[in-house]
Protein backbone atom coordinates (compact mmCIF):
# COMPACT_ATOMS: atom_id res chain seq x y z
CA UNK A 1 0.00 0.00 0.00
CA UNK A 2 1.57 3.16 -0.98
CA UNK A 3 1.10 6.46 1.04
CA UNK A 4 2.37 10.02 0.00
CA UNK A 5 4.17 12.54 2.76
CA UNK A 6 4.28 15.83 0.88
CA UNK A 7 5.74 18.99 2.11
CA UNK A 8 4.89 22.49 1.00
CA UNK A 9 5.73 26.08 1.43
CA UNK A 10 9.71 25.34 2.50
CA UNK A 11 11.31 28.87 3.07
CA UNK A 12 14.64 27.16 1.48
CA UNK A 13 15.95 24.31 -0.65
CA UNK A 14 12.12 23.84 -2.03
CA UNK A 15 11.64 20.37 -3.85
CA UNK A 16 14.82 18.89 -2.31
CA UNK A 17 15.76 16.70 0.77
CA UNK A 18 18.39 17.10 3.05
CA UNK A 19 20.18 14.02 4.68
CA UNK A 20 20.00 15.05 8.39
CA UNK A 21 16.28 16.21 7.78
CA UNK A 22 15.15 13.07 5.50
CA UNK A 23 16.81 10.88 8.70
CA UNK A 24 14.68 13.38 11.18
CA UNK A 25 11.53 12.25 9.41
CA UNK A 26 12.04 8.85 9.01
CA UNK A 27 12.91 8.61 12.92
CA UNK A 28 9.65 10.55 14.03
CA UNK A 29 7.46 8.96 11.63
CA UNK A 30 8.39 5.53 12.65
CA UNK A 31 8.00 6.78 16.60
CA UNK A 32 4.42 7.18 15.82
CA UNK A 33 3.60 4.05 14.60
CA UNK A 34 5.15 2.50 16.44
CA UNK A 35 3.74 3.72 19.50
CA UNK A 36 0.39 4.08 17.72
CA UNK A 37 0.48 -0.11 17.36
CA UNK A 38 1.62 -1.18 20.09
CA UNK A 39 -1.72 1.44 22.29
CA UNK A 40 -3.87 -0.55 19.98
CA UNK A 41 -2.52 -3.79 20.55
CA UNK A 42 -1.76 -3.60 24.03
CA UNK A 43 -3.03 -0.40 25.33
CA UNK A 44 -0.12 1.30 26.27
CA UNK A 45 2.07 3.04 23.81
CA UNK A 46 5.43 3.14 25.63
CA UNK A 47 6.18 -0.60 24.67
CA UNK A 48 9.06 -1.90 23.57
CA UNK A 49 7.58 -3.90 19.85
CA UNK A 50 9.56 -7.55 19.67
CA UNK A 51 11.10 -8.84 17.16
CA UNK A 52 8.19 -9.89 14.99
CA UNK A 53 6.37 -6.51 15.34
CA UNK A 54 9.19 -4.33 14.52
CA UNK A 55 9.37 -6.22 11.40
CA UNK A 56 5.50 -5.52 10.77
CA UNK A 57 6.33 -2.13 11.51
CA UNK A 58 9.17 -1.89 8.51
CA UNK A 59 8.54 1.26 6.04
CA UNK A 60 10.15 1.70 2.78
CA UNK A 61 10.85 4.40 0.89
CA UNK A 62 10.09 4.23 -2.88
CA UNK A 63 10.79 7.50 -4.28
CA UNK A 64 11.95 11.13 -3.39
CA UNK A 65 11.00 13.95 -5.70
CA UNK A 66 10.29 17.61 -5.84
CA UNK A 67 10.76 20.54 -7.41
CA UNK A 68 10.36 24.53 -6.47
CA UNK A 69 6.82 25.15 -7.77
CA UNK A 70 5.55 21.60 -5.70
CA UNK A 71 7.75 21.11 -3.01
CA UNK A 72 8.99 17.94 -1.78
CA UNK A 73 7.08 14.32 -2.13
CA UNK A 74 7.98 10.97 -0.83
CA UNK A 75 6.22 7.83 -1.70
CA UNK A 76 5.86 5.15 1.34
CA UNK A 77 5.49 1.64 1.63
CA UNK A 78 3.98 -0.28 4.08
CA UNK A 79 2.08 -3.97 3.84
CA UNK A 80 -0.79 -4.23 6.19
CA UNK A 81 -0.61 -6.08 9.50
CA UNK A 82 -3.12 -8.76 8.08
CA UNK A 83 0.04 -10.04 6.43
CA UNK A 84 2.53 -9.05 8.87
CA UNK A 85 1.02 -10.10 11.93
CA UNK A 86 -2.17 -11.93 11.80
CA UNK A 87 -0.39 -15.47 12.20
CA UNK A 88 1.82 -14.02 15.31
CA UNK A 89 0.97 -16.02 18.66
CA UNK A 90 0.48 -13.83 21.93
CA UNK A 91 0.83 -14.80 25.68
CA UNK A 92 -2.96 -13.56 26.16
CA UNK A 93 -4.04 -11.04 23.51
CA UNK A 94 -4.48 -11.50 19.73
CA UNK A 95 -4.72 -8.35 17.31
CA UNK A 96 -8.24 -7.16 16.26
CA UNK A 97 -9.69 -7.56 12.96
CA UNK A 98 -9.70 -3.19 12.32
CA UNK A 99 -6.07 -3.06 13.44
CA UNK A 100 -5.01 -6.08 10.80
CA UNK A 101 -6.53 -3.78 7.89
CA UNK A 102 -4.54 -1.02 8.60
CA UNK A 103 -0.16 -0.18 8.20
CA UNK A 104 2.29 1.53 9.81
CA UNK A 105 1.38 5.01 7.82
CA UNK A 106 -1.85 4.28 8.56
CA UNK A 107 -1.61 4.37 11.74
CA UNK A 108 0.57 7.48 11.54
CA UNK A 109 -2.19 9.53 10.23
CA UNK A 110 -5.00 8.24 12.27
CA UNK A 111 -2.69 9.07 15.12
CA UNK A 112 -2.65 13.11 14.15
CA UNK A 113 -6.57 13.00 12.92
CA UNK A 114 -7.93 11.84 16.58
CA UNK A 115 -5.06 14.88 18.27
CA UNK A 116 -6.60 17.31 16.20
CA UNK A 117 -10.09 16.16 16.34
CA UNK A 118 -12.21 17.78 18.55
CA UNK A 119 -13.48 13.99 20.41
CA UNK A 120 -13.21 14.06 23.99
CA UNK A 121 -12.94 10.13 24.07
CA UNK A 122 -9.27 10.68 21.51
CA UNK A 123 -7.70 6.91 22.04
CA UNK A 124 -4.29 8.45 22.79
CA UNK A 125 -1.90 8.50 25.88
CA UNK A 126 1.04 10.91 26.83
CA UNK A 127 3.79 8.67 25.32
CA UNK A 128 1.99 8.79 21.82
CA UNK A 129 1.54 12.67 22.35
CA UNK A 130 4.64 13.17 22.73
CA UNK A 131 6.08 11.23 19.48
CA UNK A 132 3.29 13.21 17.76
CA UNK A 133 4.81 16.58 19.28
CA UNK A 134 7.94 15.38 18.35
CA UNK A 135 6.67 15.50 14.28
CA UNK A 136 7.05 18.99 14.84
CA UNK A 137 10.70 18.90 14.06
CA UNK A 138 10.55 18.08 10.79
CA UNK A 139 9.32 22.22 9.96
CA UNK A 140 12.14 24.47 9.16
CA UNK A 141 9.90 27.57 8.98
CA UNK A 142 6.14 28.58 9.96
CA UNK A 143 4.65 28.31 7.15
CA UNK A 144 5.63 25.02 5.39
CA UNK A 145 2.51 22.66 5.34
CA UNK A 146 3.09 18.43 5.76
CA UNK A 147 0.31 16.60 3.79
CA UNK A 148 -0.21 12.69 4.94
CA UNK A 149 -2.38 10.92 2.35
CA UNK A 150 -2.76 7.29 1.11
CA UNK A 151 -4.42 8.21 -2.05
CA UNK A 152 -8.06 7.09 -1.30
CA UNK A 153 -8.54 5.24 1.18
CA UNK A 154 -7.95 7.22 4.37
CA UNK A 155 -8.88 11.11 4.47
CA UNK A 156 -5.64 12.80 4.35
CA UNK A 157 -4.27 15.10 7.28
CA UNK A 158 -2.81 18.45 6.62
CA UNK A 159 -0.50 19.18 9.27
CA UNK A 160 1.05 22.70 9.91
CA UNK A 161 3.28 24.65 12.69
CA UNK A 162 0.43 26.08 14.37
CA UNK A 163 -1.13 22.39 15.10
CA UNK A 164 1.03 21.54 17.72
CA UNK A 165 -0.17 23.93 20.02
CA UNK A 166 -3.43 21.69 19.74
CA UNK A 167 -1.80 19.00 20.26
CA UNK A 168 0.32 20.31 23.21
CA UNK A 169 -2.57 21.13 24.78
CA UNK A 170 -4.10 17.93 24.50
CA UNK A 171 -0.97 16.59 25.77
CA UNK A 172 -1.23 18.93 28.64
CA UNK A 173 -4.83 17.80 29.89
CA UNK A 174 -3.66 14.24 30.49
CA UNK A 175 -2.84 14.09 34.61
CA UNK A 176 0.28 12.46 35.27
CA UNK A 177 0.13 8.92 36.60
CA UNK A 178 -0.72 8.01 40.21
CA UNK A 179 -0.37 5.62 42.44
CA UNK A 180 -3.90 3.61 42.98
CA UNK A 181 -5.23 0.21 44.96
CA UNK A 182 -8.13 -1.31 43.16
CA UNK A 183 -10.34 -4.51 43.96
CA UNK A 184 -12.77 -5.98 42.81
CA UNK A 185 -13.86 -9.28 40.33
CA UNK A 186 -11.67 -10.07 37.55
CA UNK A 187 -14.46 -10.73 34.71
CA UNK A 188 -13.35 -9.64 31.11
CA UNK A 189 -10.93 -9.72 28.43
CA UNK A 190 -10.97 -7.04 26.44
CA UNK A 191 -9.37 -8.72 23.07
CA UNK A 192 -8.85 -5.06 21.14
CA UNK A 193 -6.80 -3.00 23.71
CA UNK A 194 -5.20 -5.47 25.44
CA UNK A 195 -6.14 -5.11 28.93
CA UNK A 196 -8.04 -6.88 31.23
CA UNK A 197 -11.69 -5.71 32.67
CA UNK A 198 -12.18 -5.19 36.90
CA UNK A 199 -15.71 -5.00 38.06
CA UNK A 200 -15.47 -3.09 41.07
CA UNK A 201 -18.13 -1.41 43.50
CA UNK A 202 -17.84 2.17 41.99
CA UNK A 203 -18.04 0.63 38.26
CA UNK A 204 -15.58 -1.25 35.08
CA UNK A 205 -12.29 -0.15 35.40
CA UNK A 206 -9.60 -1.39 32.55
CA UNK A 207 -5.94 -2.44 34.38
CA UNK A 208 -3.37 -3.69 31.94
CA UNK A 209 0.60 -4.77 32.31
CA UNK A 210 3.58 -4.19 30.99
CA UNK A 211 5.14 -7.41 32.38
CA UNK A 212 3.75 -10.47 30.28
CA UNK A 213 4.02 -12.72 33.58
CA UNK A 214 1.84 -10.33 35.72
CA UNK A 215 -0.82 -11.37 32.28
CA UNK A 216 0.01 -14.81 32.63
CA UNK A 217 -0.48 -14.71 36.23
CA UNK A 218 -3.18 -12.75 36.83
CA UNK A 219 -5.54 -14.51 34.49
CA UNK A 220 -6.06 -17.56 37.43
CA UNK A 221 -8.34 -14.70 39.11
CA UNK A 222 -10.48 -14.67 36.03
CA UNK A 223 -13.95 -15.14 37.45
CA UNK A 224 -12.65 -14.01 41.02
CA UNK A 225 -11.98 -11.46 43.47
CA UNK A 226 -8.15 -9.42 42.98
CA UNK A 227 -7.03 -6.36 44.68
CA UNK A 228 -4.57 -4.60 42.02
CA UNK A 229 -1.70 -2.60 43.34
CA UNK A 230 -0.32 -0.08 40.32
CA UNK A 231 -0.87 3.31 38.34
CA UNK A 232 -3.78 4.91 37.35
CA UNK A 233 -3.40 6.34 33.99
CA UNK A 234 -5.49 9.08 32.50
CA UNK A 235 -7.57 10.25 29.34
CA UNK A 236 -7.17 13.99 27.91
CA UNK A 237 -10.28 14.84 28.97
CA UNK A 238 -8.81 13.60 32.47
CA UNK A 239 -11.02 10.18 32.99
CA UNK A 240 -9.48 7.32 34.34
CA UNK A 241 -8.51 5.51 31.22
CA UNK A 242 -6.51 2.10 32.51
CA UNK A 243 -4.62 0.82 36.02
CA UNK A 244 -0.87 -0.11 35.16
CA UNK A 245 -0.97 -3.54 37.58
CA UNK A 246 2.64 -3.54 39.26
CA UNK A 247 1.19 -6.19 41.97
CA UNK A 248 -1.38 -8.39 42.53
CA UNK A 249 -2.94 -10.53 45.03
CA UNK A 250 -5.80 -11.84 47.31
CA UNK A 251 -7.76 -9.44 48.99
CA UNK A 252 -7.88 -9.48 52.73
CA UNK A 253 -10.22 -8.18 54.94
CA UNK A 254 -9.51 -4.31 54.59
CA UNK A 255 -8.65 -4.09 50.69
CA UNK A 256 -12.54 -3.08 49.73
CA UNK A 257 -11.71 0.31 52.09
CA UNK A 258 -9.09 1.44 51.25
CA UNK A 259 -9.36 0.68 47.37
CA UNK A 260 -10.91 3.27 45.40
CA UNK A 261 -11.14 4.70 41.52
CA UNK A 262 -8.98 7.14 41.52
CA UNK A 263 -9.88 10.37 39.86
CA UNK A 264 -7.51 12.71 38.09
CA UNK A 265 -9.82 15.22 37.05
CA UNK A 266 -9.21 18.99 38.62
CA UNK A 267 -9.85 22.52 37.41
CA UNK A 268 -6.62 23.18 36.08
CA UNK A 269 -6.81 19.95 33.84
CA UNK A 270 -10.89 20.54 32.99
CA UNK A 271 -9.69 24.00 31.81
CA UNK A 272 -6.77 23.13 29.58
CA UNK A 273 -9.21 20.42 27.94
CA UNK A 274 -11.94 23.06 27.68
CA UNK A 275 -9.31 25.49 25.70
CA UNK A 276 -8.57 22.88 23.24
CA UNK A 277 -11.99 22.50 21.90
CA UNK A 278 -12.78 26.54 22.28
CA UNK A 279 -12.35 28.10 19.13
CA UNK A 280 -11.53 31.30 21.03
CA UNK A 281 -8.83 29.87 22.84
CA UNK A 282 -6.95 33.27 23.43
CA UNK A 283 -9.98 35.03 24.47
CA UNK A 284 -9.60 35.53 28.26
CA UNK A 285 -13.82 35.92 28.10
CA UNK A 286 -13.93 32.71 26.58
CA UNK A 287 -11.71 30.98 29.16
CA UNK A 288 -14.02 32.65 31.61
CA UNK A 289 -17.40 31.23 30.44
CA UNK A 290 -15.81 27.98 30.42
CA UNK A 291 -18.76 25.28 31.68
CA UNK A 292 -17.62 23.85 35.07
CA UNK A 293 -15.06 26.76 35.96
CA UNK A 294 -17.20 29.23 37.15
CA UNK A 295 -14.53 32.65 38.01
CA UNK A 296 -15.92 32.48 41.83
CA UNK A 297 -14.86 29.05 42.10
CA UNK A 298 -10.97 29.91 41.50
CA UNK A 299 -9.57 33.13 43.40
CA UNK A 300 -7.49 35.37 40.66
CA UNK A 301 -4.08 34.08 41.17
CA UNK A 302 -5.03 30.67 40.76
CA UNK A 303 -6.97 31.81 37.44
CA UNK A 304 -4.08 34.30 35.92
CA UNK A 305 -1.35 31.09 37.06
CA UNK A 306 -3.97 28.64 34.88
CA UNK A 307 -3.63 31.18 31.73
CA UNK A 308 0.20 31.47 31.87
CA UNK A 309 0.13 27.87 31.85
CA UNK A 310 -2.20 27.74 28.93
CA UNK A 311 0.23 30.06 26.83
CA UNK A 312 3.71 28.57 27.92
Amino acid sequence: MNYDIKIQGEDEDNGLMEFDRLAQLTKSTKDIATKALMLRLRGFSEITPDKHLKKALSMYLQNISGNNKDGTALTIDCIHFSETIKGLQYDVFKPKEEVLALTPMALVIQSFQTALSDKEEADLDKPLLKSLMGFKKNFLSDNEIFYLANRGSIAEVKITKDDFQKISLLEDSIPEPQKAVVNGQLDEMKLSKGKLGLQTEQGFVNVFANDNSILQRIVSFMGKEVTIYGMAHYKPNGKLSFIEIQEFGEPNATDKFFSKLPSATTAHQQLLFQVKQTKKSGSLDALRSISGLLKDEINDEQFNEMIKDIHR
